[in-house]
């Protein structure tokens, strides 16, 4: 029997795949020509600030689903205080006891006693 006509599929020009490779540097590069970030707190200038420092992205060792909860639960908390009506700067922090960044920055091989401390802050942010 052949079950293919019992289905009932929706039709659509919409893609099967999210092909995010592709398409996110199109949507980063347009961010960046709308100034949404700039935008979005430009808007909230005379506003009270909220303020959520964000440590290092990886500083307990490889990406896994934490950092992306992480990061998701973040992301929701600045967007609903900014609609809040605060201006939500973003502001990097680097208080995450002992610095694992700077470890990983060692363990690539920067030598961390004879370089100097803006070439090795350098390496520090190429790695986030």
């Amino acid at each position: 029997m052949d079950y293919k006509n019992t289905l009932l599929m929706n039709k659509s020009n919409f893609e099967m795949r999210g092909n995010l490779a592709v398409k996110e540097p199109i949507l980063v590069e347009k961010w960046k020509q709308e100034n949404v970030y700039e935008n979005m707190n430009l808007n909230r200038k005379d506003a009270k600030e909220f303020v959520l420092h964000d440590g290092p992205p990886y500083a307990n060792g490889d990406m896994h689903c934490g950092h992306m909860l992480n990061r998701i639960l973040k992301d929701i908390t600045v967007r609903y205080k900014n609609m809040s009506g605060y201006k939500t700067p973003f502001v990097f922090g680097w208080d995450t006891h002992g610095l694992p960044i700077e470890n990983q920055v060692t363990k690539s091989g920067v030598n961390r006693k004879t370089t100097p401390l803006v070439e090795f802050r350098e390496n520090v942010e190429t790695m986030l």
